[in-house]
């Protein structure tokens, strides 16, 4: 088998609101595709989720990584990768932008290789359980409190469990304010976390959270600086909740020392800048190892997949402002709090048609 044609777009989608955290606010989005063809008449598809910079980022999966995919065996997992890594070596660098649509094609990749298999991906990988829990994250930091109790109450009546809410921008006493709301509105068995997005120093978290604990906290997510490696292990050694992280990394090595120092409780690896599949299939085991639970950040449709496989993980993050399913032809089923994986062969979507059709952003080639 092998790859015969490359194709990559970019869709456009309104958000019809603004929503953020306690760093960004989001008035669209745009999902950027790359479908792989073969002569065995398989077609593998993968795509990033960004803000903005989409053309960049289709540039590169069609400028810099095209040539180097045709006449590939897509098992060659490993030799692609390597050499994609090879070409963005010195410019403009392995991480950052340029991991992005890598990842994208590796996730084609492994769409290929798993409907090659005959196999849904999470059983390609090894999984049994088609369905895999979620929790609601919402980019809430600008909702009052009237509305954090509503969204959030909406998907508790939903049948979801464990909710997370921004917080990082407001006083310790506001915080613990907006954390109750959610309480009240969730209920008393529910778990609730929250998401710093880095917004904190090691001496503003601990008070902070601190101030939160009586709430009860799943986890707290992301508290410092992602370069502060060393002050993660002070953060988790000084508050109750586990310390959650690992969205911003890009290499399954950046991983090693926070898990090690204890600096990382709650794994929350990033599809698409941890390396698609095969990077957040290597986050997953290297957290097993340490004993910490593999809960991956956004991209549910296909984490879902890994979370299914992995020994330890637990749940996938569910973001309405991200859902796939408005571009996707077959969306992924969420019920009761759970995602309901496709049971055909591959990560189980394609791109709609029609969705194509209407979000499509005209090349500016």
């Amino acid at each position: 088998m092998e790859i015969t044609e490359v194709e990559t777009y970019t869709l456009g989608l309104p958000t019809g609101e603004t929503f953020g955290d306690a760093r960004a606010s989001v008035t669209e989005r745009f999902w950027v595709v790359v479908e792989l063809d073969t002569d065995a008449g398989y077609r593998g598809t993968g795509w990033l989720s960004t803000w903005r910079a989409a053309e960049l980022f289709e540039s590169y999966l069609r400028d810099a990584f095209a040539d180097l995919l045709v006449g590939r065996n897509p098992f060659e997992t490993e030799a692609v990768r390597e050499a994609m890594r090879e070409r963005t070596l010195y410019y403009p660098g392995e991480l950052g932008m340029s991991a992005h649509p890598r990842a994208a094609i590796d996730v084609a990749l492994w769409d290929l290789k798993a409907k090659a298999a005959g196999e849904p991906l999470y059983r390609f990988l090894g999984g049994d359980e088609r369905e895999v829990p979620a929790y609601l994250s919402r980019m809430d930091a600008g909702y009052d409190r009237e509305e954090l109790a509503a969204v959030h109450g909406e998907y508790a009546e939903r049948g979801f469990r464990t909710f997370k809410t921004k917080v990082g921008n407001r006083s310790p006493e506001a915080e613990a304010r907006r954390v109750e709301t959610i309480r009240e509105a969730v209920g008393p068995d529910a778990d609730v976390a929250v998401d710093a997005n880095q917004s904190w120093t090691v001496a503003e978290a601990v008070r902070t959270v601190r101030a939160l604990e009586p709430r009860d906290l799943a986890w707290v997510e992301e508290p410092i600086s992602e370069f502060d490696l060393d002050g993660h292990a002070r953060v988790a050694e000084r508050i109750a909740p586990p310390v959650a992280g690992g969205e911003m990394l890009y290499r399954p090595e950046q991983f090693r020392h926070l898990l090690a120092s204890g600096g990382m409780e709650i794994a929350q690896p990033d599809l698409v800048r941890a390396g698609g599949v095969t990077g957040q299939w290597e986050v997953a085991r290297l957290a097993a190892g340490h004993g910490v639970p593999f809960i991956p950040h956004i991209y549910y449709a296909v984490s879902a997949h890994l979370v299914s496989a992995a020994p330890n993980g637990r749940m996938v993050e569910y973001i309405p402002e991200y859902d796939v399913g408005g571009v996707v032809e077959n969306a992924p089923r969420i019920e009761d709090g759970r995602v309901r994986l496709p049971d055909e062969p591959g990560h189980g979507y394609r791109i709609d048609p029609e969705a194509k059709a209407e979000y499509l952003v005209p090349s500016k080639d």
